[in-house]
């Protein structure tokens, strides 16, 4: 009899186990590469971790909502070690922000993240069914 009450139990963890990041709305924090700046100040960065979880894809795909976000500039020229930041992102449902990191001088390893800009997952928000512009 207690088989009988565990078959849709294990049906319904196995299910719950295989959903995914895009099961559900999310977000997108990457680097910007696309778009070169014509600021010699405002550099590439690497997204390394988002709420202390590796990030080993382009993309870190999250859930909605408040996130820290931890970004590295690599090493340049004449600096040999990268440097790490780590910063507060409050993130909206379909939406990917383009991150990169602002230079307080080109001799000086200083520099701020910034959300340079963020563009809507038009993927994400016909899947979902949420309005244009949310």
């Amino acid at each position: 009899m207690k088989q009988i009450f565990l078959v849709p139990f294990l049906a319904l963890a196995a299910t719950a186990a295989l959903a995914g990041p895009y099961d559900q709305p999310y977000t997108q924090v990457m680097t910007e590469r696309k778009f070169p700046s014509a600021d010699p100040n405002v550099i590439p960065v690497i997204v390394n971790r988002i709420d202390d979880v590796t990030v080993y894809d382009r993309y870190g795909t999250i859930a909605p909502g408040m996130h820290q976000v931890t970004v590295d500039v690599p090493p340049r020229n004449g600096y040999h070690t990268a440097t790490q930041v780590t910063f507060p992102l409050e993130t909206k449902a379909c939406q990917r922000y383009y991150v990169a990191a602002r230079l307080k001088s080109r001799t000086l390893q200083e520099w701020e993240p910034f959300i340079r800009f963020e563009e809507q997952l038009k993927d994400c928000s016909t899947k979902f069914n949420l309005a244009q512009g949310k």
